[in-house]
């Protein structure tokens, strides 16, 4: 995913299980996301870069926020 710095992200969560996604460094965006349809939202970061992400209740659950 790609977004301009300072966007707002919508997450929407199409799973029944809740999840987050929350920078892997720093506090750049955490964000729950409850299950069902629920959704969440979140500014970018100000600065263009690679920002890798995870959700705290599913390790295997991870991505990277690309802020160009």
């Amino acid at each position: 995913m790609s977004v301009p710095p300072g966007a707002k992200v919508t997450v929407t969560n199409m799973d029944s299980a809740a999840h987050t996604v929350t920078a892997d460094e720093g506090s750049a965006f955490d964000v729950h996301v409850q299950g069902s349809g629920g959704t969440g939202t979140f500014t970018a970061p100000s600065k263009a870069g690679s920002y890798p992400f995870h959700c705290t209740f599913h390790a295997n659950m991870h991505g990277t926020l690309t802020v160009k």
